[in-house]
C-alpha cells in the first residue's frame, strides 16, 4: 500500500505536460511503434487531471488504448497525481475535393462567379 499522505502532487502546466511527453518519448526509444505513435502527437491540458491528445483518425484511438498504462503510469509517477487521465480527440482534415469531370468543373466555376450561368445560356450547344 502506498502512503498518500507523504506525496507531493505537483501541479501541471501545458509546458510540463509537454516536457513529460517528450521525456516519454526518449525513455522509450527502443520501442518504434511507441515512439511512432506520440511523436508528433499535440497534447492539450483541460484541468490539472484531464489531458487531450490530438490525433488524425479512429485508428490511433485504438493504439492509444492499448498504450494507456504505459503512458499514464509514466505521467502519474512524474507528477505524483494518481487522477491523471487523457481522453483522444480525434481531429480529421478537411479533404479538398477536386473537379475531374465536366460537370463538377462547371459547379466549381459556378460558386466562383455566377455569371457563367447566363454564358452557358447562351451557347447552349456547348457542353459544360
Amino acid at each position: 500500500m502506498k502512503s498518500l499522505e507523504n506525496r507531493t502532487v505537483e501541479p501541471l502546466t501545458q509546458e510540463r505536460l509537454e516536457e513529460l511527453w517528450k521525456e516519454l518519448v526518449e525513455r522509450n526509444g527502443d520501442d518504434e511503434k511507441f515512439v511512432a505513435l506520440l511523436s508528433g502527437k499535440e497534447v492539450e491540458l483541460k484541468n490539472n487531471n484531464l489531458f487531450f491528445i490530438k490525433v488524425p483518425n479512429f485508428y490511433f484511438d485504438s493504439l492509444f488504448r492499448e498504450y494507456q498504462n504505459r503512458i499514464l503510469g509514466f505521467l502519474r509517477e512524474s507528477t505524483g497525481n494518481d487522477s491523471l487521465q487523457f481522453r483522444v480527440n480525434v481531429v480529421a482534415e478537411r479533404v479538398e475535393h477536386k473537379a475531374y469531370m465536366p460537370r463538377e468543373k462547371f459547379d466549381e466555376l459556378y460558386k466562383v462567379n455566377p455569371a457563367i450561368l447566363s454564358l452557358r445560356k447562351l451557347f447552349p450547344d456547348i457542353d459544360f
